[in-house]
């Protein structure tokens, strides 16, 4: 027993944490968050159907994230929580990361501030890449119910303001850093035909 449930752990282990941290977006609330629900596994480890485990543990997953963030202080809940990004001289290339940087910190924060199931089944599907059947599982709904929350909550992100925002400011720099682009090799272009013409 002891050595299927440390397989089991090594199976699940990523997809547990990986959802627990998009969710929470700090490493040691998904780390309580992983280590909580490994130990709900082995209370449970007699009781459950093993041919439908990955649905039981991101089922006990997701309710582990709701209830831990019930547990924080509400001060809490609306603390910013940015990876800290190395000061960098901004150069092009750093400049681009940065944006993209924000634009994910940014959808991170969106889909926190969704309410459940949308960002749930956001995570699941988008992040994850769960099939219908696994999230179906994993939240006791129909397939056309996870189908129209994932529509719906893929709909609220598009009107997010600040993701807009940012998608539209990322858009007009790649716009215009391709036009710098072509415009250098055009001038390459006429500068080595003048060479040949000479």
């Amino acid at each position: 027993m002891l050595d299927q449930y440390r397989q089991a752990i090594g199976q699940h282990r990523a997809r547990i944490y990986s959802f627990a941290h998009y969710s929470l977006r700090a490493k040691e609330d998904a780390e309580d968050v992983t280590q909580e629900v490994f130990i709900k596994l082995w209370q449970h480890w007699q009781k459950i159907d093993h041919s439908k485990l990955g649905g039981w543990l991101m089922r006990v997953t997701h309710n582990a994230v709701i209830d831990h963030v019930r547990k924080q202080k509400p001060s809490q809940i609306h603390l910013d929580r940015y990876a800290d990004v190395d000061q960098q001289s901004a150069t092009d290339d750093q400049a681009k990361q940065l944006d993209q940087r924000a634009f994910k910190d940014q959808l991170q924060v969106a889909i926190k501030a969704l309410a459940d199931p949308f960002r749930s089944i956001m995570i699941m599907r988008d992040v994850q890449g769960l099939s219908y059947a696994e999230i179906q599982i994993s939240l006791g709904m129909s397939e056309s119910q996870v189908k129209v929350y994932l529509h719906r909550g893929r709909r609220k992100l598009r009107d997010n303001p600040n993701l807009r925002r940012l998608f539209d400011s990322y858009v007009k720099d790649e716009t215009q850093s391709n036009k710098v682009v072509a415009t250098g090799a055009r001038q390459a272009a006429n500068d080595k035909g003048k060479t040949h013409a000479k």
